[in-house]
């Protein structure tokens, strides 16, 4: 049995050690997604008169656990790679991307408990502005002028 828990220790060690270049992002991921967590039960119980959902904390649970695998899965192919810069470039881009959405779905949250912050609201609002669908929304409106001196629409 001791020696059981001896491998499994130094298994440990070794596979921390070896993620210690994206220990900082994994950590960042890690309490971003409790802030997440805490923002969404107190939400659901304050907004909703939920109680704590087993099924919604392990779907929530599951979405983080993938995360953390795609970005240590990510690391790992680069590094056999030989490509470290680009495996931190992967690693930030996905976090960046990460981090973005939680924080408008924090905001929304926060914009449901607090509705009456207006600076939540403008926050979110900030955050939440879907770029693509304006554009194509505010191109097929548009009318633009053809080459004989005309205008059309899109």
């Amino acid at each position: 049995m001791q020696n059981i828990k001896s491998f499994t220790a130094v298994s440990l060690a070794a596979i921390l050690a070896y993620f210690q270049p994206i220990h900082s992002v994994l950590v960042s991921i890690t309490c971003l997604f409790l802030i997440n967590f805490i923002f969404g039960l107190v939400t659901g119980i304050a907004t909703n008169k939920e109680g704590f959902n087993f099924r919604k904390a392990f779907d929530c649970i599951s979405e983080i656990s993938v995360f953390l695998v795609i970005l240590s899965v990510i690391f790992f192919i680069c590094d056999h790679l030989g490509a470290n810069g680009e495996a931190m470039q992967a690693v930030s881009t996905i976090t960046y991307t990460l981090i973005y959405f939680y924080s408008v779905n924090i905001l929304r949250n926060l914009q449901l408990l607090l509705p009456w912050s207006k600076s939540i609201a403008a926050l979110h609002k900030i955050f939440s502005i879907e770029v693509l669908p304006r554009i194509s929304r505010f191109l097929s409106k548009e009318d633009i002028p053809s080459s004989m001196g005309k205008s059309h629409r899109v």
